[in-house]
């Protein structure tokens, strides 16, 4: 079921926002094209998702496209349209963040007032809570701590009851120092709105956020109000479709507690990008990352994640919640909004956006060359970096980091003394790893705008690299500073110039090929993509397309060819950590255990941050749950936690994988070992209440 925007509206409550609507331009034939292509794509992907509805969306300068996609109500056919009314979860943060910012304007807050200033019932900590480091979630407020409660709230909430289930939390560390992504700190967020303006949360943002950009399906959600086009939410219990548990999201109000449709939430990216509600010094500072006291970047600014993907400038914010998983990306040099708003829970509605980006400029999303070489995969990293940071720097401001030709050098010195000539490969990765943050000098910015500004000075268009990516930015500026007069231009160690120049030969050879949209088996494919690569240094990295395969095959329950799809990815890509950890989890999915913790074991040595830490096994269990092989879940937190024996929180999600199966005294053996690593951990208190109630039920 479609139904363009441009097109057409079914009910009158919409006419408004038709109007509106209206007066953007549809897309040109060409792009109309293109997305009449992607509804075949995302037809597809919903299918093996389990997807019952979807509403996906984009902006650009006047252009406007929103269509829907399946149900919005399973049980009575009702198609999802542009008008779909979804819960936004976490894309309300930046709302939110839009709002402070503007009485910071106003002079009404202050960025940097503790937050007792405004919310004087908040309790005092050991430490000054501050307003600009909630924007930041560096404020030391924890996130849930008893999910099993904190997550499944029934009952309505007001802004005070929201604030006292999280108030006598302790921090868990200095303001300043940690990173800790929570929606606590939004909702303190909401109150100190609440409180400098004198109006509800919702007031205020009708008034002066939701309403200006004429946001006119934009709400705190309710379940007990008349909401025009509310969908129904649905989650997965192994591959079977169910509605979604009632959970009353007031208790997340300024941080995830509104509804809205697409078209909203493009109206809001546009309003960011056209500066219609914030000043454009209060925009810059909301689109910068924020910094920790120790010098590392935490990825997120003020509502944004701030992450450059592609070597774009480009901000973001996904949501997940009960009924619902959203995604919102906005470019605004590009002045390019896209959207995506599910009705399907802990689905990955960023591939969506992902793809429709592919479809509106013509670019790839993000290449991801692999490079058969250890030592070559030194300089790939390397490499990314410096176009990463470079090219998304040039395409923010226009302009390089610094202008200083001193600082600049002493970039390059850098990067040639303490990650070219080093014989401790470990070393290097780590310096190339830190030097994006201030603590590192921010040496990647530094030397990869320097490049980008050369490259464009000499008539290079950056927008080329979309196609080509790091390895082609690196290769041309080395071309280009070989041939310039000595000492007119920094250049690299003369070993990694050479080796870039041969690894970007081999990928102009390789970067063409493609997946295949139909691969007709996992071993025609091995032979295809065999020969394509076979004696080449770099090629493309298709692994989540592999992965993807994996989980299709799975899913038809063909486990064989699941399998053949894990020996594929460690053929193609044995350096790869991912590769491994793919192969182990699906031989321990097959009951090949020994296998299984041999691969992961690998995986852990490829990257210790990677595939296979703790963080990465513990999501792919609860992945293996969902879709029913609890079983073989069960059996991958077992090996995580040989892998990871200290991690509580591994002994934590085997104690609910028991329960579930009913093993109650395996259960409480498994949360007791998690308390005893670490009595505090996140679910600490969870566990102990689920001790109490099993040891009474037996």
């Amino acid at each position: 079921m479609t139904m363009p925007s441009w097109k057409k509206y079914a009910v009158p409550s919409a006419l408004f926002l038709f109007c509106t609507l209206a007066q953007a331009a549809a897309p040109d034939s060409a792009l109309a094209a293109r997305l009449a292509a992607f509804d075949g794509w995302v037809a597809s992907r919903m299918a093996m998702e389990r997807m019952p509805g979807m509403t996906i969306g984009f902006t650009r300068g006047d252009v406007e496209w929103v269509q829907g996609y399946g149900y919005a109500d399973l049980e009575n056919q009702v198609p999802a349209t542009a008008v779909s009314s979804y819960r936004l979860a976490s894309v309300t943060k930046p709302m939110t963040a839009v709002a402070i910012l503007q009485l910071v304007e106003q002079g009404k807050v202050d960025l940097d007032a503790p937050v007792q200033t405004y919310v004087p019932y908040f309790p005092v900590k050991p430490f000054p809570v501050t307003v600009r480091l909630l924007l930041g979630h560096l404020a030391g407020i924890d996130a849930y701590r008893d999910h099993k409660t904190e997550q499944h709230f029934k009952e309505h909430k007001t802004t005070r009851q929201s604030i006292a289930v999280f108030e006598h939390f302790d921090l868990i560390a200095e303001p300043g120092t940690r990173y800790r992504y929570t929606s606590y700190g939004y909702n303190l967020l909401g109150a100190v709105i609440e409180n400098a303006t004198g109006e509800s949360y919702g007031g205020y943002m009708q008034r002066h956020v939701w309403g200006p950009l004429g946001m006119t399906a934009t709400m705190l959600d309710d379940p007990a109000a008349v909401i025009a086009h509310r969908v129904r939410g649905y989650g997965l219990e192994g591959r079977e479709l169910k509605n979604s548990e009632f959970v009353d999201v007031s208790s997340r109000f300024s941080a995830g507690g509104t509804r809205s449709t697409v078209p909203d939430m493009l109206a809001f990216g546009k309003g960011i990008h056209d500066g219609k509600l914030l000043s454009p010094a209060s925009l810059a500072l909301m689109q910068e990352s924020m910094v920790t006291r120790a010098g590392r970047l935490s990825d997120y600014g003020m509502g944004w994640e701030t992450y450059p993907t592609g070597g774009r400038y480009v901000i973001s914010h996904s949501g997940q919640q009960p009924e619902t998983a959203t995604y919102l990306f906005s470019f605004p040099s590009r002045k390019l909004t896209i959207t995506v708003a599910s009705n399907l829970e802990r689905v990955n509605t960023a591939a969506f956006a992902e793809r429709l980006f592919e479809v509106v400029t013509g670019e790839a999303w993000q290449l991801k060359p692999y490079i058969a070489q250890a030592n070559g995969q030194l300089y790939g990293q390397l490499a990314k970096g410096l176009f990463e940071e470079g090219r998304a720097q040039l395409e923010k401001t226009g302009q390089p980091y610094t202008s200083d030709p001193a600082q600049t050098k002493l970039a390059f010195d850098q990067i040639n003394r303490q990650a070219l000539k080093q014989d401790d490969a470990r070393a290097a990765s780590l310096f190339i790893a830190a030097a994006r943050h201030p603590a590192g000098g921010r040496v990647l910015l530094t030397a990869g705008s320097s490049m980008a500004t050369r490259l464009r000075q000499a008539g290079f268009d950056l927008d080329q690299y979309s196609s080509g990516g790091p390895l082609a930015f690196v290769r041309d500026y080395i071309v280009l500073s070989q041939a310039a007069p000595a000492g007119s231009m920094p250049r690299f160690d003369q070993s990694f110039e050479q080796a870039m120049l041969k690894l970007g030969a081999s990928w102009d050879r390789t970067a063409a090929v493609a997946w295949p949209a139909q691969p007709s088996s996992v071993a025609q494919l091995s032979k295809q993509l065999e020969t394509a690569f076979r004696d080449q240094l770099v090629y493309p990295d298709f692994m989540a397309e592999i992965n993807e395969l994996a989980q299709a095959s799975s899913g038809r329950g063909d486990s064989a060819e699941a399998l053949a799809a894990g020996r594929l990815a460690v053929a193609l890509y044995p350096l790869s950590d991912r590769a491994q950890a793919l192969h182990g989890i699906l031989l321990m999915s097959a009951g090949d255990s020994a296998a299984s913790i041999a691969a992961l074991r690998l995986a852990l040595v490829r990257d210790p941050q990677g595939a296979a830490s703790a963080t990465a096994l513990n999501n792919a269990a609860y992945r293996l749950k969902a879709g029913g092989a609890v079983a073989a879940g069960t059996a991958l937190l077992q090996a995580a936690i040989q892998l990871h024996p200290d991690v509580a929180n591994l002994h934590d999600t085997l104690g609910s994988f028991y329960v579930e199966q009913g093993l109650h005294a395996q259960a409480v053996q498994a949360y007791r070992q998690a308390l005893r690593l670490d009595p505090g951990y996140p679910g600490a208190d969870g566990a102990r209440a689920v001790i109490t109630h099993l040891d009474n039920v037996q």
